[in-house]
């Protein structure tokens, strides 16, 4: 038999993004040598964002960049990311005339022939490019029918368009998407009720910043200035602060001020804004007493990016000290004493967490490559290695690699570096705690997480998270007394503590007030062992077994056997606890 020419080609359905510089002749007119590095460094950063992917360059002719993805979703999840990187990356540039790509993606065969690739495709990608505006993306009607559901993005026709040297019209689709994630917000969140509440007289909410300048790429800036307001507040004992996710919930509800201070339960608010004009900002606080809506302090800051951590020692030290908060001299000496890290790696770090809160494991990547490169800035920034850490945390827990044990090895290595780096900085022991409780080092575990709530007491997240872990080492109750303060100070809080708060009256043996407890949960997917197991030692069989199916639907390849080994129990006769319920369920 002969095989044809043709046969011996090497075809494979591919989604095609095609991204191409704006303005390419013009920049290398305008600056040849400054356009020359700008465009190096982007190619070097779209190539190592591919891979995060799952995608491969093919080609980097000139200022244009093909690549191939497995699917359509990962390549537009990637096109919009890389959008986003690139008008950020700008933020902390303050470059007058930055990069700017424009993106088509199709889907179809493409063909690998002598180390090169070909296909119709290729041509149509490239085609759909030139109508995508400057940072934008188009895509070809097939890649719509893949993407259609993706909730971070919508989609807006253009109509069919004739391309050059295309035969048939093809319909073409912008993407709309935002330059800059918006805040993640809670829909039905978990609340108390104020009147329920004591609202202690040092009790505060810092509300998310105005972005006056009105940019996109400015948003992860805001947030990250909030983030680092709080926990720096955080820390000083006598002073209440909301966790910053509950204080969102509620200002997307209502603008009165008086009403959100109602909903939180605090006394006070600290508002402001933000504008950036390059790399100059402009950034105005005010502390608002919530119920007269007066303003007891107010200051304006006039700087650059380089001036921000100092603008973050000002506001903290200020605000605790006008809330007449006694603060011991050591913990203001040790707050002021913070070393700042290079700005650029620190624009860095808020753009990972940013991608953090996808939980996928494209983002999880992405934003570790992000770390590693704020790492490689400014090795003694301790906020990089802790971040690295959970990145190697979030890979272990959700079964994203292949070597769980190293994972957790060198999620554990990262966060002894942080705090190598920084001691006083309490997220280099909270992600040493993690890692040492997963490794089943209970006591080391246990000292990393004292250490780091004595750093920062009034951190909602790290006391949930203390809370998590002592119920493995047969610590319930004072468990159930950190998370019952970690919801006072993150009212709106996530299924988490629930699920946390759940285990601990499991261990306690308390298995009506476990079902109560997981019953509140928002997404009650992964509350059906525990509610499994509880029905079944309260006797209720019928609704044991409810959830031993349901569970299984979640988990088609479930078994108490596999599921022995994961639970970090200090005594393996807890573990057995579990597993003896879940058998009396049906569960094999």
């Amino acid at each position: 038999m002969v095989t044809s020419r043709f046969e011996l080609l090497n075809r494979k359905l591919s989604a095609i993004v095609y991204a191409d510089v704006h303005g390419y002749s013009r920049l290398m007119d305008q600056d040849e040598a400054g356009t020359v590095v700008r465009l190096t460094q982007s190619l070097s950063f779209i190539r190592g964002l591919v891979g995060d992917y799952g995608g491969s360059v093919v080609d980097t002719a000139g200022d244009g960049v093909v690549a191939l993805f497995p699917s359509p979703t990962l390549a537009l999840h990637f096109a919009v990311e890389m959008q986003r990187e690139l008008s950020n990356e700008t933020v902390w540039s303050g470059g007058e005339d930055p990069i700017a790509y424009r993106i088509g993606i199709t889907v179809g065969d493409t063909i690998a022939s002598d180390g090169e690739i070909y296909g119709h495709s290729i041509n149509l990608a490239a085609r759909i490019q030139s109508l995508a505006e400057p940072r934008g993306i188009c895509i070809a009607e097939s890649v719509r029918q893949f993407v259609r559901g993706e909730a971070e993005c919508s989609f807006r026709s253009l109509g069919k368009q004739k391309l050059k040297n295309i035969a048939e019209e093809v319909e073409v689709f912008a993407v709309d998407f935002e330059l800059a994630h918006a805040e993640p917000r809670e829909s039905a969140p978990h609340f108390v009720p104020a009147t329920e509440r004591f609202v202690p007289e040092s009790s505060l909410a810092v509300l998310p910043l105005e972005n006056v300048s009105g940019d996109p790429a400015d948003l992860h800036l805001c947030q990250g200035v909030v983030a680092d307001l709080i926990s720096n507040l955080c820390r000083f004992r006598n002073l209440m602060v909301i966790a910053r996710h509950s204080t969102l919930a509620v200002v997307t509800q209502t603008r009165s001020l008086r009403e959100i201070a109602n909903q939180l339960g605090v006394r006070y608010l600290l508002t402001g804004s933000l504008r950036r004009a390059g790399t100059r900002l402009r950034v105005a606080m005010d502390l608002v007493e919530a119920q007269t809506e007066h303003t007891i302090w107010s200051e304006r800051y006039d700087g650059s990016i380089e001036d921000i951590f100092a603008f973050q020692d000002d506001v903290t030290a200020t605000t605790a000290s006008r809330l007449a908060v006694h603060i011991d001299m050591a913990e203001r000496r040790r707050l002021m004493s913070q070393n700042h890290p290079n700005i650029h790696a620190y624009g860095m770090i808020l753009r990972g967490q940013d991608l953090s809160f996808r939980f996928r494991p494209e983002s999880n990547w992405h934003a570790r490559r992000l770390y590693e490169q704020a790492r490689s800035l400014d090795p003694r920034y301790a906020r990089s290695y802790a971040a690295l850490s959970r990145t190697f945390n979030v890979e272990w827990r959700y079964a994203w690699t292949n070597d769980p044990e190293a994972a957790l090895n060198e999620a554990l290595k990262l966060a002894s570096l942080a705090v190598l780096h920084d001691d006083l900085d309490a997220r280099g022991y909270s992600e040493m705690g993690l890692a040492h409780l997963y490794k089943k080092e209970h006591d080391p575990a246990i000292a990393a997480y004292e250490r780091a709530l004595q750093l920062n007491p009034n951190d909602a997240d790290l006391l949930a998270e203390m809370g998590d872990c002592l119920v493995y080492v047969r610590q319930a109750e004072r468990s159930v007394k950190l998370l019952e303060r970690a919801m006072r100070l993150n009212p709106y809080y996530p299924d988490a503590y629930l699920w946390y708060l759940g285990d601990a009256y499991f261990q306690l043996g308390e298995y009506e007030k476990t079902i109560e407890t997981l019953q509140k949960m928002r997404d009650g997917s992964e509350s059906h062992r525990l509610m499994a197991a509880s029905h079944a030692y309260l006797g209720n069989t019928q609704e044991a077994e409810r959830h031993a199916r349901a569970l299984l639907e979640v988990h088609p390849n479930f078994t108490t056997e596999q599921w022995r080994k994961v639970p970090p129990h200090k005594y393996p006769e807890d573990t057995e606890l579990l597993v003896d319920g879940l058998r009396k369920a049906g569960l094999k």
